[in-house]
């Protein structure tokens, strides 16, 4: 009997507001302020992920061996096994490109037990490896003399040598794209709507896919979370902390998720307007990519390869993922493989559970071994290693500082269920990650020819060295944005991708547990585990 690749993985503690976004992890949801003049600055906690991998019920991912497959059923051909899987079954194709498909059983058959559905699936020679569609959360804790008010709250520029950093002029007249793959980003906050990217191929509002990208009226980017054309937060209920630092889904209240447009800010605020703050990078258009929602900032798998595939076929060539979770995903790493391969520098956050992202569990994507992914730690004002960051000698490849970073928010109006701008302070690998990517795109500016790798490597190779970092992420050390730019570029990556012929293996399970939690949309709860 031919063995079925069925990752369950380890999905890890996952972060949300201060989203790693964490978009992988955090501790506690942070404390907002009414108004950005007086901040809240209360100890960040930091929400907790689950340590066993949270799967959406009755959804898979499956990864085809050739086209053959998807080409019968985009024909309305369906395989035999579809039957067999229960009733309603739903297959989404949006993922094509890489022979994979989503398919979704409103009533699975038998006691819907994973094991038994896998195996159908693997019934088919054509059919290479089937995932659950694993849940992701964010990873949240809570010119040279710019004008913008707030600045003086940014700490961490100096830290980083932004100033002197500024003072060269960038080569490129053209804006580098930056997709920012997270809970949405208020594209019509007053330091962020001369930074948006707009799809100028699309004609708003006539309901018609003008670009044939797949998408109709994808203006300011897509919703993979709601799935539809408006990227940015919206009003939730309010959700509810456990003492433990679980996060629920709430009933009532008004909130919204923060935690991307707080990400956005941080790599591409307008400078010099005279409002709120500074990015990293002003030759900068964010690409909001919405793929995580709800009060606690959640997402899956679907969602977040959905992004980045988008992110690739609409020009961005840095992508920032605040997020992440301990499940391992050979169709996401696969995914990630792909399109590091062609260009792709993906920035994304280490995670806000305290662990070592060396051993087991590990947060995911950042610990794909990826030449493609900058893996991102947190640091304090000290240059410490934040107490709640995760790190990784070999599986985090540089800090930056992640801990009260000021940066643009959003705030719920009670009464009209509106978003107003504002600006607030937040921790987690969430916020440090953004740092990367604004040094990563502010790099690009200057040297437009620069590789995927060599902006990796060029980072990592002009850190300031800490002490406390050296056997914690591969560099050994913190962010200098000031050396990057002086730096000469290496063409040598430094975590090598495992080799070609590794990914032809015959299938195997990996990093086996005993069970899956499943999230329950209906009572948007972790309640039951099946195997």
């Amino acid at each position: 009997m031919r063995t079925l690749r069925k990752y369950t993985g380890f999905l890890a503690k996952i972060h949300s507001f201060a989203l790693i976004f964490s978009f992988f992890f955090i501790g506690a949801t942070p404390q907002i302020s009414k108004s950005f003049a007086q901040p809240v600055r209360e100890r960040t906690k930091v929400l907790k992920a689950p340590l066993a991998p949270v799967a959406l019920e009755g959804e898979f991912l499956v990864q085809f061996r050739s086209d053959k497959s998807l080409n019968a059923i985009k024909k309305g051909n369906n395989p035999k096994w579809i039957s067999k899987l229960g009733e309603d079954v739903k297959i989404d194709t949006r993922l094509s490109s890489f022979n994979i498909a989503h398919i979704q059983v409103s009533n699975p058959a038998g006691d819907g037990n994973w094991e038994n559905l896998a195996n159908i699936l693997s019934s088919d020679p054509d059919v290479y490896a089937v995932e659950p569609n694993y849940v992701v959360y964010a990873n949240t804790a809570n010119p040279a003399s710019p004008n913008d008010p707030h600045i003086n709250k940014m700490w961490f520029l100096d830290k980083i040598k932004a100033f002197e950093a500024w003072s060269q002029p960038s080569s490129t007249t053209e804006d580098i794209i930056v997709a920012v793959v997270d809970t949405g980003v208020k594209f019509t906050h007053e330091d962020l709507k001369g930074h948006i990217w707009i799809n100028k191929k699309e004609i708003p509002d006539n309901k018609i896919d003008d670009d044939n990208n797949g998408f109709v009226d994808d203006i300011f980017g897509w919703n993979f979370y709601e799935g539809n054309n408006w990227p940015g937060p919206i009003v939730y209920p309010a959700p509810t902390i456990t003492p433990d630092y679980q996060c629920h889904e709430g009933q009532s209240g008004v909130y919204t998720n923060l935690h991307g447009t707080h990400v956005a800010g941080t790599i591409a605020a307008m400078g010099n307007n005279a409002k709120g703050i500074k990015g990293i990078a002003d030759k900068v258009k964010i690409m909001p990519l919405k793929s995580l929602g709800g009060g606690c900032g959640r997402g899956h798998t679907l969602g977040s390869l959905g992004a980045i595939v988008y992110a690739y076929e609409n020009g961005a060539r840095i992508i920032n993922l605040s997020l992440g979770s301990f499940g391992h995903s050979f169709i996401a790493k696969k995914v990630y493989e792909d399109l590091a391969a062609k260009g792709v520098l993906f920035v994304i956050a280490a995670g806000n559970e305290t662990v070592d992202n060396d051993g087991e569990p590990r947060s995911y994507p950042a610990s794909y071994p990826v030449d493609g992914i900058l893996s991102v730690a947190a640091t304090t004002p000290t240059d410490d290693l934040a107490e709640f960051s995760n790190w990784g000698r070999k599986n985090v490849d540089i800090a930056a500082p992640g801990v009260d970073i000021f940066s643009t928010i959003v705030l719920p109006n009670e009464e009209k269920k509106t978003l107003s701008d504002s600006y607030n302070f937040e921790s987690g690998t969430s916020m440090a990650t953004p740092i990367v990517s604004g040094a990563a795109a502010l790099l690009l500016a200057h040297q437009p020819t620069l590789t995927n790798l060599q902006i990796k490597e060029t980072l990592m190779n002009s850190v300031d060295p800490i002490p406390g970092l050296a056997n914690k992420v591969v560099s050994g050390g913190r962010l200098n944005l000031q050396k990057a730019l002086m730096k000469q570029t290496s063409r040598q990556p430094s975590r090598a991708t495992k080799p070609a012929q590794e990914k032809q293996k015959t299938r195997s399970v990996e990093n086996h547990i005993d069970g899956i939690r499943i999230f329950d949309r209906r009572t948007q709860r972790e309640e039951r585990i099946k195997w």
